[in-house]
């Protein structure tokens, strides 16, 4: 192996220990950062609570479950 090829290693495993040391870097700051909802998650969960918000979540006060409204059949008028 002459000087160049000796020289040119030395400097690729100071890039690649470089590059390694970014990548490890970058994996901790990420793993620290909250991981964000997506938006489908974010869109979904916005549609749901209006829909509870409009329609009235059952259990709670004063809300009719909606089987019992089904349930309900009017009367027959006789007459």
């Amino acid at each position: 192996m002459d000087g160049n090829d000796y020289l040119l290693e030395i400097l690729v495993r100071q890039k690649l220990e470089t590059a390694r040391a970014l990548t490890a870097r970058r994996a901790l700051v990420a793993a620290a950062r909250p991981r964000r909802a997506s938006l489908t998650e974010s869109v979904g969960t916005v549609l749901i609570a209006l829909g509870e918000r409009l329609g009235g979540r059952v259990g709670s006060p004063g809300a009719v479950p909606r089987a019992s409204r089904s349930c309900v059949t009017p009367r027959a008028s006789h007459g």
